[in-house]
This record gives C-alpha cells, structure tokens and sequence, in this order.
C-alpha cells in the first residue's frame, strides 16, 4: 500500500464456505468501496500477501485476478497492483449497513446469516 508501512488487513475465516480467494476479493473490494484504500494504493505483492496469511500464492493471485477483471486493481507483469478508482458507497447507505450489522452481530449472526436476511428482505 502506497504510504510507507501501511499493512493490509484481511481476515480469513477457515470455517466460511466462502473460498478463501473470494474472502480476498470481497475484502479488498470492500475497502475501496467504503474509502479505506484509494485510487493508486500499492497492494502487497501476491507473495507478499500470501506468506502474510499463510496462504498458498495461486490463492491470492486468483482474488488478484478477478480483482483486475473487475476493474478495482490493475496489474503489470513485474509492477506492483494498485487500486484503480472506484466509486464510494454512499454515506447514508454505509451508515445504515453498519447499524444492521451491528445489530445482527448483537443478535449472533453470522456474516452468512445477515447477508442472507438482506437478501431476504431485498424481494
């Protein structure tokens, strides 16, 4: 990440059923979207960010991949990847994700369990 000695913080839940990979992805993606990385953030290198997590590279370079197809990272043989501008969510929204949230961790849910009230509701 581009200012110097800033870490990526990514949590990996071994019992999801969630592929590691998409964990990646939807991490990362998540945290532009929300602003926590921005246009131009250097991302750790897939080596990097595989011996970080303890995690086999294919893995981290197929959320790199699909990242890249997905137009949040771009990537260059022997360049760093970097984040490419990506809308925000809006601050209303993010505020009312993270009242329901908190409420469903409150309750015990799981990520899971929420996401799939959500789109429950969603109709």
């Amino acid at each position: 990440m581009s200012g110097g000695g800033d870490e990526l913080r990514l949590v990996i839940r071994e019992s999801s059923p969630t592929p590691v990979y998409e964990q990646i992805r939807a991490q990362i993606e998540g945290m532009v979207k929300v602003g926590a990385l921005h246009d131009g953030d250097k991302l750790p290198s897939v080596r990097q960010l595989a011996g970080d997590l303890r995690l086999a590279p294919g893995t981290v370079a197929k959320a790199y991949a699909e990242l890249a197809e997905s137009g949040v990272i771009e990537t260059a043989p022997g360049r760093a990847a970097r984040i490419r501008h990506v809308p925000t969510i809006p601050e209303p929204l993010l505020q009312a994700a993270q009242e329901y949230a908190g409420q469903a961790r409150r309750l015990g849910a799981s990520f899971e369990d929420a996401l799939s009230a959500l789109r429950a509701q969603w109709g």
